[in-house]
């Protein structure tokens, strides 16, 4: 017997070194369980309007954390049924459903059955892959060992039901409550609680979404398992068995989504991608909620209206509105395109499409600060321009194919007469017009040649409401930025503050150039927005054959751009300008970001005069002047010249087809 012992002992006592080894090789490297203590899960980024509302989310896993305090009894014990009822009694490992399980898959030859209780499940789910391999469940056994010898149950179990995967992108039941049934986890009822429950096993199986049937009956075990144990009663499982399941919510509208992406982008360039989709940051940022949703009303009602007009054309008429904090350049609201969903491309900041006329502001404001005032005239006849073909040269001509002789730089402007700008241009030099071009803003290439002066660059909607922005705030061109604050989990900003206004614009030069498109709106082609109960300034642009209409202005607190064509640069139709097409978008969104409290006037600078003037002449008004305009000018450049009524007929233009020069 001895002998026989002794033979025994010698492989099992072989076989238990190989056991201890083997586990003992299986714990090195293992993961510290301490871990728990210290970590945090990848949690969403919350994007804010700058009234504080919710925008948007960024995240990889959606999650929700909760109590088991804020849980009813149900949804715990929904979870438990199914998945682990002995949980609370044993100390991690299950053994019985361990044999169970290691009997199935010795008959069928593989891993088919695992036997996890939600200590194993959470082992898993935070430390280690998802390989069904014999080596793999056990690293997953010595881990649930460890944790059941840190961690209380209760712990354990608010860390499982916080970190389970539920289907749908939804982690834990807190996200998986919103997700399913757009409630929080602690309004769940049995049946509820029961779907909730059945999802673990296979997510994708059992997702009620897409299959039904398989939910139901998941459910139906879950709820039948609930009864057998005790933990709820059989007409409550009879009502929640008749319960029906929930159906896919509606895609819910994303908000800003033109603005939210020039957000994004801006967030993962500083932070980098990690920080933005885990890092649980609150980004607070510069969109008025009541701005964005004007502009996004007025451009949809805009575009309806300019293709309700030319129900021929094949592709839909596209469009862009960008609005900045005249003094910050904080970005108020930015709409890219009529259908984010059709077309992501975003035109307010992307596009570079022709300016037309809108372009007139940087020659007319070069030639103020040359010392040229609104009053001095320019004329406005048939011309020969230097074209693009040597040989062939540029004959321009004004939108209405007329010509009104001579006439005041700022009549020219208000009623966006091309021969006068074209001569303007000329007398100026084209260096000029463009190095204050660049001082405002612009980047892009800005043509060749005296056609220069009528807009045939490449702009984009936010480098011109940005340009126009230095005009209206005195002479201080913003930075456009789109974000105020970022705060990490910590409380800390990350974000860096953005750059300050600087100074492009003598405040002198600014309110003249300010004066002049007011003209435009009160005198001229901007008519369409006088009505507004405050004072704004702005430009229409409408490019050859009516391919882009724009109008962009000011209030003394909003700068806007509005930019209305066609993708494929294809004429929007006859008729279609700036102050048809564009200026209705411009006027709806500045009338609604006013508000209540509506924009004052901008202040006048030290040094500025005010002097009654004919428009054609440029002469101080008397009681003959027909036409009459109240015109600032710097002080000491004012006409003191009282006009006298005179009639201009072609005749006597006749060889008077130059510039007239400035009267200073």
């Amino acid at each position: 017997m001895r002998r026989l012992v002794l033979l025994l002992a010698l492989p099992a006592g072989a076989g238990l070194g190989f056991l201890v080894s083997a586990l003992w090789l299986l714990a090195q490297g293992l993961p510290q369980v301490s871990r728990l203590e210290t970590f945090r899960p990848p949690a969403a980024t919350r994007v804010y309007a700058a009234d504080g509302s919710l925008l948007a989310e960024f995240s990889v896993e959606r999650r929700i954390p909760v109590t088991l305090e804020e849980l009813p009894p149900h949804v715990i014990r929904a979870f438990l049924a199914i998945e682990d009822h002995r949980f609370f009694e044993h100390f991690g490992l299950n053994v019985g459903r361990i044999l169970k399980a290691l009997a199935v898959d010795l008959v069928e030859g593989r891993v088919v059955e695992g036997g996890s209780t939600i200590t194993q499940q959470l082992a898993k789910v935070l430390f280690l892959t998802p390989e069904r391999t014999l080596a793999r469940k056990l690293r997953e056994a010595l881990l649930a060992l460890e944790i059941e010898r840190r961690y209380t149950k209760q712990e354990i179990l608010e860390f499982y039901l916080n970190q389970i995967y539920l289907g749908n992108g939804a982690y834990g039941v807190g996200a998986a409550a919103q997700v399913y049934f757009r409630k929080p986890a602690s309004e769940l009822d049995l049946a509820e609680a029961a779907l909730l429950a059945a999802l673990p096993k296979a997510p994708s199986r059992y997702d009620p979404f897409r299959n039904p049937d398989r939910a139901r009956a998941r459910r139906g075990l879950v709820l039948g398992r609930m009864e057998q144990l005790g933990w709820a009663g059989a007409q409550a499982v009879a009502r929640a068995r008749a319960e029906p399941l929930p159906r896919p919510a509606a895609r819910p509208k994303v908000r800003a989504p033109y603005f939210v992406e020039a957000v994004r982008r801006r967030l993962v360039e500083t932070l980098g991608l990690d920080p933005v989709y885990e890092g649980g940051l609150r980004v607070y940022t510069t969109l008025s909620p009541a701005v964005q949703e004007a502009a996004e009303a007025a451009l949809a009602e805009g575009l309806g209206a300019v293709d309700r007009r030319h129900p021929r054309r094949k592709r839909p008429t596209q469009g862009a509105v960008v609005a900045l904090d005249l003094r910050t350049g904080a970005v108020r609201a930015q709409v890219g395109g009529r259908s984010w969903s059709e077309s992501p491309f975003d035109r307010a900041l992307q596009a570079r499409r022709q300016p037309g006329s809108a372009f007139k502001y940087f020659v007319y404001l070069t030639a103020l600060e040359q010392g040229y005032t609104q009053a001095d005239t320019l004329i406005d006849a048939p011309g020969s321009f230097p074209g693009a073909h040597p040989t062939k040269p540029w004959k321009p001509s004004n939108y209405d194919g007329t010509f009104e002789g001579e006439m005041t730089l700022r009549r020219a402007l208000a009623r966006s007469r091309n021969l006068p700008a074209v001569r303007l241009f000329q007398a100026l030099g084209r260096r000029k017009v463009d190095v204050t071009a660049r001082r405002l803003g612009l980047t892009g290439p800005l043509g060749q040649g005296p056609a220069e002066a009528l807009g045939v660059g490449g702009v984009s909607p936010l480098e011109l409401a940005r340009a126009y922005a230095a005009a209206g705030s005195g002479g201080m061109l913003p930075q456009p930025h789109w974000v105020r604050a970022v705060y990490g989990p910590d409380g800390r900003n990350l974000w860096p503050r953005p750059p300050a206004p600087r100074r492009v614009l003598d405040p002198v030069t600014a309110y003249l150039i300010t004066d002049m498109l007011r003209a435009v709106v009160r005198e001229g082609t901007g008519r369409g927005a006088r009505d507004l109960p405050f004072p704004v300034a702005g430009k229409t642009g409408t490019t050859d054959d009516q391919r882009d209409a724009w109008f962009v202005g000011f209030s003394s607190r909003l700068a806007l751009a509005v930019w209305v064509g066609c993708d494929d640069n294809t004429p929007l139709g006859r008729g279609e300008t700036g102050a048809r097409a564009a200026l209705p978008v411009w006027r709806a969104t500045m009338a609604a970001a006013a508000g209540t409290e509506l924009p004052p006037p901008w202040p006048v600078p030290p040094g500025v005069v005010f002097v009654e003037i004919d428009t054609r002449t440029g002469l101080k008004a008397g009681p003959d002047c027909p036409e009459t305009a109240l015109a600032a000018f710097a002080r000491g450049s004012e006409p003191t010249r009282p006009c006298e009524h005179r009639t201009l007929r072609w005749p006597r233009l006749a060889g008077r087809l130059t510039l007239i020069p400035p009267s200073r």
